[in-house]
């Protein structure tokens, strides 16, 4: 199965999938990386998607949610799940098989929206906000978003956990690789360019920064257009 074929199969899956789902989704990106997203597209990415070899028919469907308030550098799975991770149901969907459609129904209804349903915006600022107030060494990656949730929900200054975060992200730079650390001085970028927005023209100007940021990674990701069904 060639990488064009795979994706075709990939998308006729989403196709059929859409209207039974809940809500309003739209199918975004390109290839194998086409991704069913909830609509409306605000500052948090509900998605299902598809990862595995661009050649091999086999490989995985996963659902989640992609905070757009912090750098867009990859899909994370923090807030998600994949379907090798559920005890029940198949480990892994082959596109090739005419089972493919069902398995993905499957694990999208009664596995992935209630992932995607337990993390909504609110919770995903509030955790950020908990994460944040612990110990330094006991913090996990939930306040990386900080800075921006306080942005976009107008609720503190970004300014504190911006400047942490440009700092851990330049101190982890000096002992990456030079992929790595051209990634983590990207990234401090984005908190450095965020906490002086908000020192030049406080919310507004931040929020305009976060707008301009997270329509370039979506860009940059291929999932800025909404494609036909």
């Amino acid at each position: 199965m060639s990488s064009a074929e795979k994706a075709r199969r990939w998308r006729q899956i989403l196709s059929e999938l859409r209207p039974q789902l809940p809500g309003e989704w739209s199918i975004r990106g390109t290839g194998v990386g086409t991704t069913l997203v909830r609509e409306p597209l605000d500052w948090s990415l509900a998605w299902i998607g598809y990862s595995g070899s661009p050649t091999r028919p086999v490989g995985w469907v996963s659902a989640g949610v992609q905070p757009l308030v912090a750098p867009f550098t990859s899909w994370i799975m923090t807030y998600g799940v994949r379907m090798d991770e559920v005890r029940s149901g198949p480990r892994t969907v082959d596109l090739l098989s005419d089972a493919a459609a069902d398995q993905t129904r499957q694990f999208v209804l009664e596995t992935g929206l209630e992932k995607i349903d337990g993390w909504p915006p609110e919770r995903l600022a509030d955790v950020a906000e908990r994460d944040f107030a612990q110990d330094p060494r006991k913090r996990r990656t939930h306040w990386h978003q900080l800075p921006g949730w306080r942005v976009v929900n107008g609720t503190a200054s970004p300014v504190e956990p911006a400047t942490q975060l440009a700092e851990l992200c330049h101190e982890r730079a000096r002992a990456a690789s030079a992929k790595g650390a051209r990634q983590l001085s990207e990234q401090a970028a984005f908190y450095e360019g965020l906490r002086e927005s908000w020192d030049e023209g406080g919310r507004d100007a931040a929020l305009r920064f976060l707008t301009e940021q997270r329509d370039q990674a979506l860009a940059a990701q291929k999932l800025d257009k909404v494609l036909a069904a």
